[in-house]
């Protein structure tokens, strides 16, 4: 990947990441993610990636799981290391197959990465296949559906601004 793409990547990757979280802030605050108990958010993320590079892929409830010290910031720093990586596969994916970002290409490719918590975070963190075990009123599947199209209206936004440059 030449350099100006692969620079293009990292700061829209970084742009469409700040742009999700902050659209899921809002929608938490309107009630769009439900009013239920605690969701996912980065410390979990964060307990569980510590708790995957000491070899534990699997929990009952990652909620009951013990917390781990800096959590938060390795939840952080994977969250946006994650899209980050998500964002340049998009665009090594429209080099490979010749073709210029869309809008449409964008918000598809963020609404296909919800695979990846539905059947593989969820699961592993104890909430099950697309996060139907999670407690109460959670609605993972909505939230995550949500904030995956977010992110890929993030890329297609920050595409528009970066690509012609």
């Amino acid at each position: 990947m030449e350099s100006r793409v692969f620079i293009v990547g990292l700061i829209v990757g970084i742009l469409a990441t700040i742009t999700m979280d902050v659209v899921a802030v809002i929608a938490v605050r309107l009630g769009i993610a439900g009013r239920g108990p605690r969701r996912t958010g980065p410390d979990l993320i964060g307990r569980w990636i510590g708790y995957l590079l000491r070899g534990k892929f699997r929990h009952a409830n990652i909620l009951e799981t013990p917390p781990l010290r800096g959590e938060l910031v390795l939840g952080l720093a994977a969250h946006y290391a994650i899209w980050i990586v998500m964002t340049l596969v998009y665009l090594r994916l429209l080099i490979v197959v010749q073709a210029t970002p869309t809008a449409l290409s964008a918000i598809l490719y963020g609404t296909a990465t919800t695979v990846f918590p539905w059947f593989l975070m969820f699961p592993s963190q104890g909430m099950g296949w697309l996060g139907r075990d999670a407690p109460g009123d959670a609605h993972l599947v909505r939230v995550s559906l949500f904030n995956h199209v977010i992110f890929g209206l993030g890329i297609a936004l920050w595409m528009a601004v970066m690509w012609p440059i």
